[in-house]
């Protein structure tokens, strides 16, 4: 009868642990740099910016609207991982890279600023348009960069996986991202 309770006691105390661990882990951090992390590297900035390692990448608003739209009918859906919807919805767009897109990026950092006139400058700020069916299709390097810096950012924005739709849109068009890599 003994052995009975303290089963009982221990099963009691191993469920009020468990749901302690969960409600902590359900708290969302409430610091200035940190609002919300959605996988290891990956963090969503009160500036609504997706920061990994040396990047940071949002969704701009679009000042064409004038580009065809897909419908959902006319795209393929693969399913996303966690950290890609959360991405999507944290950047409230109906685009999101996969999830190795930014470890690409941040892989090519030493590459872009490699030469001497590169070198000098701290962050490139880039606004990345993606069409209607979640392609790469044009790219603008906002500030004073050299040549061979825009040449080599082409190239790795080339390298570029394309955009997975998120669903539940009615809806899929150009979206523009405000890409920031640090050297």
């Amino acid at each position: 009868m003994l052995s009975y309770l303290s089963s009982i006691s221990m099963r009691s105390i191993r469920v009020f642990s468990n749901l302690i661990i969960v409600l902590f882990l359900l708290t969302p951090l409430a610091s200035n740099a940190l609002v919300a992390q959605v996988s290891n590297g990956y963090s969503i900035s009160e500036n609504d910016f997706v920061e990994y390692n040396k990047l940071k990448l949002r969704s701009v608003e679009s000042g064409s609207k004038a580009e065809k739209n897909s419908d959902p009918s006319e795209l393929t859906f693969s399913p996303l991982t966690a950290v890609e919807t959360n991405i999507a919805n944290n950047l409230n767009s109906h685009w999101v890279w996969s999830e190795n897109t930014l470890d690409i990026i941040d892989s090519f950092s030493p590459f872009l600023f490699r030469t001497k006139k590169s070198a000098t400058v701290d962050q490139v700020k880039i606004l990345v348009e993606v069409n209607s069916i979640g392609r790469l299709s044009a790219f603008e390097v906002v500030g004073d960069v050299d040549r061979g810096l825009k040449e080599r950012i082409d190239y790795v924005l080339r390298k570029l996986p394309d955009c997975k739709p998120v669903p539940g849109f009615d809806k899929y068009g150009l979206e523009t991202f405000e890409l920031i890599i640090q050297k």
